[in-house]
């Protein structure tokens, strides 16, 4: 199907559910965190996306790239290593080596870069996805949305589970967690881990092996402390290590052979010379003592700690030729590899908070925030520095933050929330040579922004909610590489800054049987940063203007007392509105007016269904199916190269009692094959003058059918 025919689809799927027969019981009330306390997700006036334990383990979503398939609206690249990857929220899009445009955050912590989100997921209590700017409350990087994932707690009783899984590449997974009091009811634990390896699905054709093989460990404990009847302290502790595969990037003259479209014969399977590897190693520390004073609401102290490091080891031919040739020339006899790209951060987190009181006509939150990351990584570009010595960056942050939000009731109906937030950044960055620490560059330079929001919220039934939204987004900018002559990047790449408006209702039909969602948005976004490998280089580069427009649409309906239906769609309209600049092949300007922006899709369709019959004993049976239909995705600015609109299905089915279950699952079960990123010769100069045979484009493939089964356990 194209764009406009998944349109009109999702518009007629969701236009049916109103007249459908329902007649089963009320839906629960869903709490979320939001605007940082709990409140029915009904009434918040965002477009948020909840998926509670259980609605993650009837989907098998155990990774961050599981559950952004299933919302509409976002989209993720998750290829080059474990750590690399780009989400896209509403045409909003993190770029490679840039700060994130989404807040991901764990318990109360916003995590400092993106090599920290896809660590997998285990022993969760509910994950949020916020869609829209939530700077006013969140933070610079919160430009497109927010990931809110919240853990399971310790629990006043003893309480565990374990999963036990096996599926195809010789896939093995082990999770599970204990918790309840220890030693008194003043103080309980939690402890949990995930264990899963795999051979993988991705064959190397040259090499004759799979090459996106890993093994992934993780263990969590959480101690929670009631000190007094008004103070708790919590302590969560975390440890992630994982090794395998990476890098696994095919090679093809895709714009020659098939006017840049990612799709047919032209997606080989990688066939390079040179193995890719990652390894990576995370350890947290979270400590967060709540004070509920006798005046009411909640004063919060949070404290954090991160360690992560990471080995890659790449090429960047793609190709098993001999000798690789430039501009003809046999520049590269062994071929250009090994590269190296090792990355470590080290990340002190401090925020103080008060929340006042819920049920209070006006409510309101306080709080400053800081955040100090050491990041080095190192470029080591092996044949490509002909000799020179690899360079060694280290980049300094520190974040400082205040923060205020305060909702009013204007009546039983109305309510009015305005939240304000001044950022600051302070970065700091020195370049050194890896072998003799000679110094090449040292530079320093602050970005700071004052990042307002305000919503109104109308309640015209219990049921039914009308708001409006404005808000705005900044992502901080950064240094490349000083120029050279010749050269067509500033040393300075801006922030980004984005205004947004929404507009939606939220309602409840049918006691509550049948849920339906709408929201419209624009976003005018400036300065929108985008990467490019250059003469060697990582590049990010700024265009001038952005703008973005689309509508979601969101239904639940319970059909019976067996069936229960969800459809979610999400049209986005990226579009470059003012951009010229010098090509980086040719250097010849061009302009880029009309494009669409990378890595955004403009169309998405989820629709999903869960079939439940009661079985003898207790037991009950379980079958949960899941469609989703991804438009058309274009890779650079210059759209050449693209994937067309691709389709998948999900499916699982359970035998469960009260104390165990037995599934069988399936992802992508018609074993589609599609591209999951690219780079193009018509964008980078190195693949555009690589031989033999070439030009060439690089792209990375999906892993195809993934099927098993898991049996688990709960006490």
């Amino acid at each position: 199907m194209t764009d406009k025919e998944t349109s009109l689809f999702a518009v007629a799927l969701l236009s049916m559910l109103p007249s459908a027969s329902l007649a089963v019981e009320l839906s629960e009330e869903i709490l979320v965190t939001a605007r940082g306390r709990a409140e029915d997700v009904r009434l918040v006036p965002d477009t948020i996306t909840t998926f509670a334990a259980q609605s993650l383990r009837e989907r098998e979503a155990r990774t961050i790239d599981d559950l952004i398939a299933l919302t509409p609206g976002v989209y993720m690249i998750n290829d080059q290593d474990p750590g690399t990857n780009l989400i896209s929220v509403r045409g909003v899009s993190t770029d490679r080596l840039q700060a994130p445009s989404v807040a991901y955050v764990i318990d109360g912590v916003p995590l400092a870069d993106t090599e920290f989100f896809t660590a997998r997921y285990f022993d969760l209590e509910r994950v949020e996805v916020l869609k829209g700017p939530q700077g006013a409350l969140y933070g610079k990087n919160a430009i497109g949305g927010v990931f809110n994932v919240i853990t399971r707690r310790p629990s006043d009783s003893l309480t565990g589970n374990i999963d036990v899984g096996y599926g195809n590449g010789d896939s093995v997974l082990v999770e599970g967690g204990v918790g309840g009091p220890l030693g008194s009811d003043k103080l309980l634990f939690r402890a949990a881990g995930s264990y899963a390896t795999t051979d993988g699905f991705i064959d190397n054709t040259y090499l004759n092996k799979r090459v996106d093989y890993y093994t992934s460990r993780n263990l969590r404990l959480t101690l929670l402390g009631k000190l007094s009847e008004d103070v708790t302290a919590e302590l969560r502790v975390g440890y992630m290590n994982e090794e395998g595969g990476a890098a696994y990037v095919s090679s093809n003259d895709v714009t020659g052979l098939n006017n840049g479209k990612l799709s047919g014969a032209v997606l080989t399977n990688p066939f390079g010379d040179f193995e890719g590897q990652a390894d990576r190693q995370w350890t947290n520390v979270a400590a967060k003592i709540n004070w509920t004073p006798t005046f009411g609401g909640v004063a919060q102290l949070i404290g954090a700690y991160d360690d992560y490091s990471k080995d890659f080891v790449e090429e960047l031919d793609f190709r098993h030729d001999k000798p690789i040739t430039f501009l003809g020339d046999p520049y590269f006899p062994d071929g250009i590899q090994p590269i190296y790209q090792p990355k470590d951060f080290k990340v002190w987190t401090g925020e103080a908070r008060y929340t006042s009181p819920d049920d209070t006509r006006v409510r309101w939150i306080v709080g400053a925030f800081i955040q100090d990351v050491t990041n080095i990584r190192v470029d080591d570009f092996g044949p490509l520095l002909f000799g020179a010595e690899a360079a060694r960056f280290r980049t300094l942050s520190t974040q400082t933050a205040v923060f205020g939000q305060i909702s009013v009731d204007l009546s039983d109906a109305l309510e009015l929330t305005g939240a304000l937030r001044y950022d600051r950044d302070n970065r700091r960055v020195t370049v050194r040579g890896v072998d003799t620490g000679a110094l090449v560059e040292a530079r320093e330079k602050v970005f700071d922004k004052v990042t307002p929001k305000i919503s109104l919220a109308y309640r015209i039934t219990a049921d039914h909610l009308l708001y409006a939204t404005y808000g705005q987004g900044f992502k901080t900018g950064g240094f490349n590489p000083p120029p050279g002559p010749g050269d067509i990047h500033q040393s300075v790449f801006r922030p980004e800054k984005t205004k947004a408006l929404e507009a939606g209702v939220k309602t409840g039909w049918l006691d509550g049987r049948l849920l339906f969602d709408l929201a419209a948005f624009k976003t005018n976004y400036q300065d929108y940063q985008y990467f490019a490998f250059i003469n060697g280089l990582d590049l990010a580069f700024n265009i001038d203007k952005v703008n973005v427009w689309g509508l979601e649409a969101a239904a639940t309906a319970t059909l019976s007392g067996a069936l229960s239906i969800d459809i979610g769609y999400a049209y986005t309209h990226a579009e470059i509105d003012a951009f010229t600049a010098p090509n980086p092949v040719t250097l010849i300007a061009t302009d880029y007016a009309g494009n669409r922006t990378p890595n955004t899709p403009r169309s998405t369709l989820n629709i999903g269904g869960t079939f439940r019959q009661p079985l003898a004993n207790e037991a009950m049976l379980v079958a949960r199916v899941d469609y989703a239909r991804v438009g058309r995705i274009n890779y650079e600015i210059d759209n050449v190269l693209y994937s067309p609109g691709r389709d998948s299905v999900d499916a699982r089915v359970a035998y469960e009692t009260d104390h165990w279950s037995l599934a069988l699952w399936g992802k992508n079960l018609t074993d589609n094959r599609w591209a999951i990123s690219a780079f193009g010769q018509r964008q980078v100069g190195l693949l555009a003058f690589l031989g033999p045979n070439g030009p060439f484009d690089s792209f990375s493939i999906n892993k195809g059918r993934q099927y098993g089964a898991t049996l688990s356990a709960r006490f």
